[in-house]
Order: structure tokens, then C-alpha cells, then sequence
């Protein structure tokens, strides 16, 4: 049997651009280098340069040993390829630059598409507090169990394996709850827009895990103006968060459920909640920017006049095969929209 071909190998990543190479993706198991694994053999030994968000915290040191390990492997197959690790926290830069690998501070929460989560119309409140997680343990929602009006929003993934069950213990475990996916009969996905809606007839939003990676519900959550009730966590989310709109709750659910009713009668703006979540992820945008100039740089090309700012546009890495993503429009070629202003709060639609 023959190897497989781009038109076979599924990869999940985007195009930055095509002189120099470069592209960004996932840094998941059992592939640190994300796209870097998947483009490799169709790319051979060309300088190409590999963008990697730890789709999981790294502040646990075997982990990181494991991502370290494998950029080993692969840069000895193909010594023209190059990784930088794009960490969500201080403390994994720190795990990865005292081994000697290339990385920076640029939160993830900076590829949450402000034009999709957004402070919507004003509408009567239906939950006191409002979860969007999937049915996994480490979501912890047995710590909601002591709010009495709670909406939740769930995905459901194939790979979570002996954890498939989940869905049943929470469902018996909160009963109370309304299960918004269902609320038509069978489950359905949720577009960004419904989600916004119901984000929005929530007074508050909850991120209950305590090990993950930067959490993208939260980031959502704030911008849509939803304050966000939080646990002591790794992972990333912290980045976002700030007392102004939101606390920091003991993992107990009575003091959950105390943090939702003291954020609920606060009565904050949504649209500050927006603001302030916004000015959190300017420092990271620019940042990633101005390394991908570096990259430019060294490699002798001049910067393009391109639209930067679809970068934070992505949101998502949909999976794609290897030949469609060679042959997509790459950042860098695309007409300019506008430069880093897309940082400046944008209205609500309030």
C-alpha cells in the first residue's frame, strides 16, 4: 500500500504566508508540531516556520518535555523546519525558553472573532448563570449544582472515549438545568449568533475547570459582556479575567453559587465588560505581530501591506487535507482591511 497523499492527510492549521513560510495551528497529542507533523513529508526539507498553540496548558513539565522531544525528532528529519510555541501563560514560556525553545506570550484568547461575539440586544434575563463546556469531568459541573436558574451549552466530541458516559451523570446530577441544545428535541449545534442570545439572557457566565488550556468560551463570554464567575485555574483564561467583571470563586459549589448572586447584583455594563476584555488582548495581538515581522526579517523578505488582522479571525482550526491548505489564499496575501485598530472596542449591538 502506497503513502498517503495531501489529498488524504487531513491537518488542522492555516496559511500565514507562502514567502516566507509560515503557518499556525494546534499544538495538541499526539502531535506537538501541530501542522509542522502533517506538512512535513509533502514539504520536505524547505524553511518553513511553524506557529504552535498549545491546544492544552502546558505548565505541566511533562508535557512539555514530550512537545520538546518531538520538535527534536522532527528537526532531525527536516533541520530547515522551525517552531515557536505561542504560550498562554508566563509560567509556560518559562517551561519552554529554560530548554532552549523559541516561544512567546500571545494568549489564545487573541483568535476569538470579535465580530461574532458581540454585547447583543437587550432581553430579559432567563438564568442566573449560563455554562458552556462540554460534558468532560474536568469541566466540574457538580460545582453548579446549587444554582437554581442555570442554562448550559454542551459539544459533543468523539475522541473523549471512556468519558462518553458524562453526559448522563450530568444530566441526572442537574436536573434543574435547562439543557439548551435540546430545547427543540434532539441536540443540535449552536451557531455563534444563538449562543451570543442566549449569553445574553444570562446575568453571568461560569468557567469552572481548573487545568486546561485558555478556555475560548470565556473570552466569548466577555465579549458578548457576560462577567464571568471563575475558580483558581491553569491553563490561560486568567489573562482575561479581572476583578472588575469578574471573581475568583473557592471550587465548593455554595461558593459558586454565592460569586453568581454578588456578580448578578452588580448590574455591570456589558459593553465595559467588552472594552476592558478587548485592551486584555491588544498586547497579545500586537505581539504575535511584530514576531511574525521578525520572522520576515531574518529571512530577508519585506513585510506586506496585507490584512494582519484576519489572523484574529480564525477562532478555529477546521481540519482540511494537506493539499487544501497549500492552496489557500495565505494571510499575507490579502488585501489590507485594516491594521492593529482592531483592537479598539468595537459597539455592541445593543
Amino acid at each position: 500500500m502506497g503513502e498517503a497523499t495531501a489529498d488524504e492527510v487531513r491537518v488542522q492549521g492555516h496559511m500565514i504566508s507562502r514567502e516566507p513560510l509560515i503557518f499556525w495551528g494546534p499544538s495538541d497529542m499526539p502531535y506537538p508540531a501541530g501542522p509542522g507533523t502533517a506538512l512535513a513529508p509533502f514539504l520536505g526539507n524547505r524553511r518553513a516556520w511553524f506557529l504552535l498553540s498549545p491546544a492544552w496548558t502546558r505548565e505541566d513539565d511533562g508535557l512539555v518535555e514530550h512537545d520538546i522531544a518531538h520538535f527534536a525528532e522532527q528537526h532531525a528529519l527536516y533541520p530547515e523546519h522551525r517552531y515557536i510555541v505561542l504560550c498562554n501563560t508566563a509560567a509556560e514560556l518559562e517551561n519552554y525558553r529554560k530548554r532552549g525553545q523559541p516561544a512567546v506570550i500571545t494568549n489564545a484568547g487573541m483568535f476569538t472573532d470579535e465580530r461574532k461575539y458581540y454585547v447583543p440586544k437587550r432581553a430579559p434575563k432567563q438564568f442566573d448563570a449560563i455554562y458552556n463546556a462540554t460534558f468532560a469531568p474536568y469541566k466540574q459541573h457538580h460545582l453548579c449544582t446549587d444554582i437554581a436558574s442555570l442554562g448550559l451549552i454542551y459539544h459533543r466530541y468523539a475522541d473523549l472515549g471512556d468519558q462518553a458516559a458524562h453526559p448522563e451523570k450530568v444530566r441526572a446530577m442537574l436536573k434543574h438545568a435547562t439543557f439548551i441544545n435540546e430545547m427543540d428535541g434532539e441536540f443540535r449545534y449552536l451557531s455563534s449568533d444563538e449562543i451570543v442570545t442566549w449569553l445574553g439572557r444570562s446575568h453571568v457566565a461560569l468557567c469552572l475547570s481548573a487545568v486546561e488550556g485558555h478556555m475560548q468560551a470565556c473570552t466569548e463570554s466577555l465579549l458578548c459582556g457576560v462577567p464571568v464567575v471563575s475558580i483558581p485555574n491553569i491553563g490561560g483564561r486568567d489573562w482575561v479575567l479581572d476583578p472588575a467583571y469578574s471573581i475568583e470563586a473557592e471550587p465548593t459549589p455554595e461558593a459558586v453559587a454565592a460569586a453568581v448572586q454578588t456578580l448578578k447584583a452588580r448590574k455591570l455594563d456589558p459593553n465595559k465588560i467588552r472594552a476592558g476584555v478587548i485592551a486584555k488582548l491588544k498586547p497579545s495581538r500586537i505581539r504575535l505581530l511584530q514576531l511574525i515581522a521578525t520572522i520576515y526579517k531574518e529571512e530577508n523578505v519585506p513585510f506586506p501591506d496585507a490584512d494582519w488582522v484576519r489572523i484574529f479571525r480564525f477562532s478555529f482550526w477546521p481540519y482540511k487535507t494537506v493539499a487544501e491548505l497549500l492552496a489557500e489564499e495565505a494571510v499575507s496575501e490579502t488585501t489590507r482591511g485594516g491594521r492593529i485598530a482592531l483592537a479598539t472596542p468595537a459597539p455592541g449591538r445593543a
